[in-house]
C-alpha cells in the first residue's frame, strides 16, 4: 500500500512540475500552408457556386490563379490573401446574379398579377359538347381548378343567372 501511495504521489508531483501534456504544435510554415490550401479550396467552391447561377466570375478566377501561383512559389501569406479576395469576389458576383434573377422574377410575377386581376369572360357551351355547368366551369384548369369555387362565378354573375342550376349556351359569364 505504501508503495502504491508513493508511486501515486510521485506521478502527481511529475504532473505538477511538467504540466499537462499538450498536443504537438504545428510549425508556423506548415500552418500557413494549411491556411492557404483551405483558402484556395474555399475560393474554388465559391467560384463554382457563382458559376452555377450564371454569375461573371472572371475577376475571382484571376485572383484564384494568382493565389495558386503564390502557393506554388511558397508565398503562403499572399496565397491566402488572394484566395480570400477571390472568394469574396465570387460571393459578391453570385449575390448580384441572384438579385438580378429575383428582380426579373418579381417583374414577371407583377405582370402576371396584372393579367390575372383583369376579369375573364367565359362563354357557356352546350351540355352535350362541353358539359358546362357552374361546377364544371370552376373545375377547369383555365378557371379555378376547384369545382367548389362555383359560387364565386354565381355571385359575380347574379344579374345574368337567376338559378345556379340553369345556365344557357352562349351566356357570357364574368370569372372573378
Amino acid at each position: 500500500m505504501k508503495r502504491f501511495l508513493g508511486l501515486f504521489l510521485l506521478s502527481l508531483l511529475l504532473v505538477a512540475l511538467t504540466g499537462c501534456p499538450k498536443r504537438p504544435l504545428i510549425p508556423p510554415v506548415d500552418q500557413a500552408m494549411l491556411d492557404a490550401e483551405n483558402a484556395i479550396a474555399s475560393a474554388s467552391k465559391a467560384i463554382s457556386a457563382a458559376q452555377e447561377v450564371g454569375a461573371d466570375t472572371a475577376i475571382a478566377e484571376s485572383l484564384l490563379d494568382e493565389a495558386r501561383r503564390a502557393f506554388a512559389d511558397g508565398d503562403y501569406a499572399t496565397a491566402t490573401s488572394k484566395a480570400r479576395e477571390a472568394e469574396l469576389s465570387a460571393n459578391k458576383a453570385r449575390e448580384e446574379a441572384l438579385a438580378k434573377a429575383r428582380e426579373k422574377e418579381e417583374i414577371a410575377v407583377e405582370e402576371k398579377e396584372v393579367v390575372e386581376k383583369a376579369p375573364k369572360i367565359y362563354v357557356v357551351g352546350t351540355w352535350e359538347r362541353d358539359r358546362d355547368c357552374l361546377w364544371n366551369i370552376a373545375k377547369k384548369r383555365s378557371i379555378y381548378e376547384d369545382p367548389w369555387k362555383w359560387k364565386r362565378i354565381y355571385k359575380a354573375n347574379r344579374d345574368k343567372i337567376k338559378d345556379p342550376d340553369l345556365i344557357y349556351p352562349g351566356q357570357r359569364l364574368v370569372i372573378p
